[in-house]
């Protein structure tokens, strides 16, 4: 969420009305009450999240039994 603040010329602060930055999928991926979902970069430009996408899964190949080269 952002709420834009404004600042009267009289010094007092106004907050305006809070509005979505983007949408998200947080509480799907890992869940738990010590589970950080998300992480704010260093400059505070970006955020990493831990969430689900819509997008299929790609197949894992296990190789069993193989022998390397001497």
């Amino acid at each position: 969420m952002a709420v834009p603040i404004q600042v009267a010329a009289n010094g007092q602060t106004i907050a305006g009305v809070p509005v979505p930055l983007f949408a998200t999928h947080i509480g799907g991926a890992v869940q738990g009450v010590s589970t950080q979902q998300y992480v704010v970069s260093p400059d505070g430009q970006r955020f990493l999240m831990n969430t689900v996408t819509d997008e299929g899964t790609s197949p894992i190949t296990v190789i069993l039994n193989w022998k390397a080269k001497p």
